[in-house]
């Protein structure tokens, strides 16, 4: 599966591939700009994820004291990034 922005720059990149091409100054600065968007989106798409964990009946069965456990060990431990990257980054 890919994300919204991953499904529109994979078919801007069929439509203009010299947009992609690093070897030019445009190229690189685009490429740059395109990594930049997605990391933003990754971000979006793990802090969803934990907030509708939180707010579950399955964070708050008592299985996890919020109180003091900070959003990164809540990420680490219900593998927030494996998540991301099995679901989007398996092509």
């Amino acid at each position: 599966m890919k994300t919204a922005l991953q499904q529109a720059f994979a078919r801007l990149e069929e439509l203009h591939p010299s947009l992609f091409d690093i070897h030019t100054e445009k190229g690189r600065t685009f490429v740059n700009e395109f990594s930049k968007f997605l990391e933003v989106e990754r971000e979006q798409i793990l802090d969803s994820r934990l907030d509708g964990f939180k707010n579950s009946a399955e964070g708050w069965n008592g299985e996890y004291p919020f109180e003091g456990m900070t959003d990164y060990y809540i990420s680490l431990d219900i593998k927030n990034d494996d998540y991301y990257n099995e679901t989007f980054k398996s092509e």
